[in-house]
């Protein structure tokens, strides 16, 4: 090796190496808790006030309080400093918090404040909160509109979603583990990004006649879904991805006439991967009814089994 090209990667390794020292020195000196202040002006959630961003949880922490401005390690609340919203991933891929608790002065919490907890089994919220509330640990809007969090560790196979909810929130029922069924409302309108993604286990998912969008990624691998999926006339976008790697799914039955009716995205269609090997994408049929979609998926149960 040549005296330039042997200080090029003496400089490149030592460089990594601060970098990577300097990372793990900031994500060790960052507080289990971080706040700041906003004003309407200034904050992309329309609200004034004190706002959780970040939160940093160790083995120790199983439940969080989400209602004032507290110390570092979530303790001594000060009444003075309500928060007001959650931010963006605050509590991303968080592997020890179990319970959430909602404080009545929340007006904001993103879709993906509370993304793929691990442990966790429940939302509460407290009931004078005018903006949201749970059901069973599973947090909605107040006005019932919108499923935000389904936890992930609440331990159900079967799960109806009430009716009046009109969309499911991003990543709602991310990497959901034991979920098989999944009751959708007539009310729903959209399905977020990534709502179900990698939720394995899920087989039976109808989509209701008056849905309009559904979001990108939103059943990516979701293997064990049905073979033949019913996408009803009043759908008009389905996102990049929606479907991809969905195994079983064979056969789209549109109930639009024709793929004019809806804005599609990139490779929605499950190009399945599945041990190595990549199957071709199903072909949509169009002007297809429910009834011929169930139909269809009967006749495929008697011809081999499938369901």
């Amino acid at each position: 090796m040549k005296t330039w090209q042997k200080a090029t990667f003496i400089i490149v390794l030592v460089a990594f190496i601060i970098a990577s020292v300097t990372i793990s020195f900031i994500s060790m000196a960052r507080a289990p808790f971080e706040y700041e202040y906003q004003t309407a002006l200034e904050s992309e959630y329309s609200v004034e006030g004190w706002v959780l961003f970040g939160f940093n949880g160790n083995n120790s922490t199983k439940e969080v309080h989400i209602d004032y401005v507290r110390d570092e390690n979530g303790n001594n609340p000060d009444t003075s400093k309500p928060v007001t919203a959650v931010g963006k991933f605050t509590m991303n891929t968080d592997e020890y918090v179990e319970v959430i608790h909602i404080g009545k002065d929340v007006e904001y919490i993103d879709e993906t404040s509370f993304f793929y907890c691990k442990e966790l089994k429940s939302i509460e919220v407290d009931e004078a909160n005018e903006y949201y509330t749970s059901v069973d640990g599973v947090l909605y809007t107040k006005d019932m509109k919108k499923l935000m969090v389904y936890p992930i560790k609440k331990v159900e196979t079967s799960y109806t979603i009430p009716e009046g909810v009109e969309r499911i929130g991003a990543c709602a029922f991310y990497k959901n583990e034991t979920l098989t069924e999944v009751n959708i409302p007539s009310t729903l309108k959209e399905i977020g990004d990534m709502a179900f993604f990698k939720c394995e286990k899920i087989s039976l998912v109808t989509l209701p006649d008056g849905l309009e969008k559904i979001g990108s990624d939103a059943f990516s691998y979701c293997q064990g879904m049905t073979p033949v999926m019913y996408i009803p006339d009043s759908v008009k976008e389905i996102g990049s991805f929606a479907f991809y790697s969905c195994s079983n799914l064979k056969e789209f039955y549109m109930g639009a006439q024709s793929e004019e009716q809806i804005t599609f995205g990139d490779t929605w269609l499950p190009k399945n991967i599945k041990k190595v090997v990549i199957n071709v994408a199903p072909k949509e049929q169009y002007g297809k009814t429910r009834d011929d979609a169930n139909q269809r998926i009967n006749e495929l149960i008697a011809e081999g089994g499938e369901k």
